[in-house]
């Protein structure tokens, strides 16, 4: 089945070391975004020959296609930028477009990148009912020393606050995202990352 790349290029700074397609949050571009990103996804549905763009099924002729003629994935990811951004109400119109492009499985993973400092558990449980159930915390460090290095916005304890306040709002399946071979980062610096998310205990890391 496909997997759905959703890419959101917004981010509150930008960090030093991102090579990323992004750009500073801005809230009439960002409307404007989804508003095309939503136009494209439609573009984008695979249609049978008789009905639709022969040219698109034949290009995508490795995609499962379901009963009535779409493509069928079983995910949807949330990567950027900082997905954490939009509202919940544009990742529900987002994920809508998707299903209506897309058979989108009934046992679907619908990921949500974010960073700690962007969410609160009202704001979490929003993203859960629009339809994420799962979330990928860009966490990077533990480290307060290492984050200010990175020009990260949150510290170490807001990050461990945001893993909490996702199971508070529901999620069950959260992964935690480390960087590591960070400039000036010893091995023992690197495990203590290591050892805090690990406390977490977080589905994926």
């Amino acid at each position: 089945m496909l997997g759905l790349y959703i890419h959101v290029p917004f981010c509150s700074a930008i960090c030093n070391y991102c090579n990323f397609n992004r750009g500073l949050f801005d809230v009439d571009l960002k409307t404007r975004y989804v508003d095309a990103l939503i136009t494209e996804i439609a573009n984008q549905a695979v249609r049978p020959p008789s009905i639709g763009n022969k040219s698109a099924i034949s290009n995508q002729q490795s995609a499962i296609v379901g009963n009535d003629g779409r493509a069928a994935a079983d995910t949807i990811y949330f990567g950027g930028g900082t997905p954490s951004l939009l509202e919940p109400e544009e990742i529900a119109r987002i994920i809508a477009a998707c299903e209506e492009a897309f058979e989108v499985a009934a046992d679907h993973e619908i990921t949500m990148e974010a960073n700690p400092e962007t969410v609160t558990e009202a704001r979490l449980a929003a993203y859960r009912a629009a339809g994420v159930n799962r979330l990928s915390f860009g966490v990077q460090s533990f480290r307060d020393e290492e984050l200010r290095r990175l020009s990260r916005l949150h510290n170490a304890d807001r990050a461990r606050v945001a893993v909490g306040e996702a199971r508070a709002a529901g999620f069950d399946n959260v992964s935690v995202d480390l960087m590591m071979w960070l400039p000036q980062q010893s091995i023992s610096e690197w495990l203590e990352s290591v050892d805090a998310a690990i406390a977490l205990r977080p589905e994926h890391l």
